[in-house]
Formats: C-alpha cells, structure tokens, sequence
C-alpha cells in the first residue's frame, strides 16, 4: 500500500493512494466495506494492519468504481498532505554510507557506520518550505532512502532485521554545512547542523514493503530547479538495511515509530531561498520543497 497523511478541515486522518491517481479516506472505505477491521489513527496503525487493510480498502475501491460511486471516498483536493510520521519516535542517520559521498567529503568509508541523530521536530511535509535562517552559512540537500520501522526489539538478528520494518518513505537530510564543518574541526557532533526547524522533508507516502521487492535496487536522484544534482542508486549503500538495523539494536533497543535515515550519495551541494528542491526515491516516491529565507 501507499499509505498518506493528510489534513482534512484540521482533523488528521490516513488514505490509500491508488493507481487511479486519487486518495482514498481510509476510514471512509473501511465504514463502506463492512470488513469490521478499526480504523487506524496513523501511518505506522495502517501499515502493521497490512493485508488486512489492504484487501478491505482495495474491494471498497473496486465496489464504488463499479457503481460510480468513488466520490463517497476520494479525499478533498483542498486537504493537506502531511508527512507520514510528523514527529518520528527517533531518526537515526546513517553518514557516509555511499562511497563516492564519502570520498567527494575528504574522508573515507568507515568500518562501522557513522551513526548521529537528528531532531524530530526538523520534519516537514511535502511542498512545505525549508527555512534558512539569517547568517547561518551554506546549506546542503541530501536524498535519501528512508526506512520506517513498525516494531522494535534489542540484539536483532540481521535475518530477521527486515520483518521490523513498516516501510520506506523519501527524506531529504538537509544539513547547515558550514555549522557541520565547525563542529567537525572541533570535535564536536553534529546534531545542530542537522536540526534546524524544517531541515527534515519527508514523505509522500510511507510505501509498504510488499511493494518494495528490493530497497537496494532503487534509483534514488535529486533535482534543484529541475537541474540534476544526485543520482545514483540503492545498491550503492556501503552498510545494507538489515545489516544497520541489527547494528543500532546491539546498542539500544529500537522502537515503533524510529526511523532511520540510510545515507545519501554523491552529489550534495547548496541550496538557497527561491530554489525548489525534488527528491525521487523510484518506486517510493517523490518529494518537493521550496526554500525560504527564515
């Protein structure tokens, strides 16, 4: 399923995008399907609902296309989508996890993954602005694969590190570049440089699993003003999801609601007010910002 979070007259609610293009209410189709099943209050109650959901929605869909009845369920072009996970448990970023980003940093790929977080409250929706503030130096975009995880757990066996996941979703790490540089000459970590209001864009959509067959075969690419400044794909990554999954959980015990943010390729540059910035994870999604001054 592609599961969004939207916005409705102020009143949050989760729909299925369909291949028809539309958004469907999912407690609208569950109240006209009968199945019985509760109506989820969020992306991550939508997802572990899985097959379930997904079977009860998709013949709802198939009933009130038949009848011509689909606007009982479409969601109102005047609604606001949000980001799937508007404040996520934690995000873990994963840095340096391409080799040619690595190497276009000056530095080189580590033996273990470089693990930082960044704050929740960084995350915005789709189309909402990025805000620079005044003063505060250079700042960079980051395409990534972000990985949702739906239930948590502590010594994870990486062969079974993927059954914890909910889904995948698109992210852009936005970084104040010159904040990282100085925190880095010093020694010091990089969680300020990574947490600035509205330095989090994520979504559109939390895509579960059943309709990612490989997240390590996906084309991930980002555009400023349609210009192409990253593309590379997943297969990419140094250290692979189940292996970073199985990695955190040695040191703390994961939770619903975490998620991790798996690195970003080669490419990085500057972004400034006026630019719009797009992020297109293949088969995931993609994700549109405009940049601000603050």
């Amino acid at each position: 399923m592609k599961i969004a979070y939207l916005e409705i007259d102020g009143v949050r609610t989760v729909a299925m995008a369909h291949t028809d293009g539309n958004l469907y209410s999912i407690p609208r189709l569950l109240a006209l399907s009968g199945a019985g099943i509760p109506v989820p209050g969020t992306v991550l109650d939508a997802a572990a609902d899985g097959t379930a959901l997904a079977n009860a929605v998709s013949n709802a869909i198939a009933s009130l296309t038949m009848s011509g009845d689909t606007e009982q369920a479409i969601v109102p072009s005047a609604s606001r989508l949000l980001a799937p996970l508007p404040r996520p448990n934690r995000i873990l970023a994963i840095g340096r996890n391409y080799a040619e980003h690595a190497k276009e940093q000056g530095a080189s790929v580590t033996e273990e993954p470089i693990v930082f977080l960044k704050a929740s409250q960084s995350v915005i929706a789709p189309d909402e602005a990025i805000r620079i503030p005044e003063g505060i130096g250079r700042v960079d975009f980051e395409a990534e694969l972000m990985v949702v995880l739906g239930s948590g757990g502590k010594n994870i066996v990486e062969a079974d590190a993927m059954s914890h996941v909910a889904g995948y979703t698109v992210f852009n790490d936005v970084t104040a570049r010159t904040m990282q540089k100085k925190a880095q000459s010093s020694n010091h970590p990089w969680f300020l440089s990574k947490s600035l209001d509205t330095f989090g864009p994520m979504g559109p959509y939390l895509i579960t699993p059943d309709e990612v067959p490989d997240p390590h075969d996906l084309r991930i690419s980002l555009t400023v003003n349609g210009e192409p400044k990253q593309d590379d794909t997943t297969a990419s990554m140094v250290f692979r999801i189940p292996f970073l999954i199985a990695y955190l959980s040695r040191f703390f015990a994961l939770e619903p609601g975490d998620v991790i943010a798996t690195g970003t390729p080669s490419g990085i540059g500057a972004i400034v007010p006026g630019d719009i910035v797009s992020v297109v994870v293949e088969g995931i999604g993609t994700l549109s910002n405009p940049v601000e001054a603050a």
